[in-house]
């Protein structure tokens, strides 16, 4: 079998009325197809669902710092961290389908792979990649801090 596409997986218990819009080998399936690899894969209770339900967020952090300590030869570590976050499940199919035949977790996984390819500048600052579910469309915003 081969090795999963991520360092550590976390996946939190669901609490009644809410549902995960798509299952892990869907995720992995996608990763795998971008040829991406995570620092972390996680499913996770919230996101700030409000005006926009938030569906999934990918998070690349700085290069600043990043080799200092670490011995020569160390090999490079993923930066990249996905988490997909559970939605009211009145929304779930609605969610799933924004995030497969939408193309969401395809766009998600191109950028995580052109992150890791970005340029130096770029990579000096964190950016985060989110998709939100907006009137029933696929809503997404980027950010650098």
């Amino acid at each position: 079998m081969p090795e999963e596409p991520w360092e550590s997986y976390h996946r939190n218990v669901l609490r009644s009325g809410l549902s995960y819009p798509v299952g892990r080998s869907t995720v992995e399936a996608s990763l795998r197809a971008a040829g991406v690899r995570l620092l972390a894969l996680d499913f996770t209770l919230y996101g700030d669902n409000q005006p926009d339900i938030v569906l999934l967020q990918a998070v690349r952090y700085s290069d600043i710092g990043s080799t200092y300590f670490l011995a020569r030869g160390t090999p490079d570590r993923p930066r990249c961290d996905l988490k997909l976050y559970a939605v009211p499940s009145g929304v779930r199919a609605e969610a799933g389908a924004v995030l497969t035949t939408g193309g969401g977790l395809l766009r998600a996984c191109a950028w995580l792979a052109a992150a890791d390819q970005a340029n130096p500048t770029w990579r000096d600052k964190s950016h985060t990649w989110t998709a939100y579910l907006h009137s029933g469309a696929l809503r997404v915003e980027e950010r650098a801090y």
